[in-house]
């Protein structure tokens, strides 16, 4: 489609070469990627999202974290018995 078989004369443009491939092409049927690459129309690539991942950050599990004065919270642990209580 925009490769350039042989220089041919169109006003107001000029020959270059793809950064990606080394083919010729004419610039006004080139273009200019998101990382500064000049390509020609058939090479073009859009810019992947994952690129550009925003981190979001994560929302405590547990949102009312105070204890009121005077409450304790006791755990009663049973005494280990390896017999199984025969």
């Amino acid at each position: 489609m925009g490769i350039v078989r042989r220089d041919r004369y169109v006003k107001g443009t000029h020959n270059s070469v793809s950064d990606d491939s080394g083919q010729k092409y004419k610039r006004k049927d080139m273009r200019l990627t998101w990382d500064g690459k000049l390509v020609g129309k058939d090479e073009y690539y859009e810019k992947q999202p994952q690129l550009t991942i925003r981190p979001h950050p994560d929302k405590p599990g547990i949102t009312d974290q105070t204890r009121v004065q005077g409450q304790t919270e006791t755990l009663e642990v049973a005494p280990f018995d390896p017999s199984g209580g025969v």
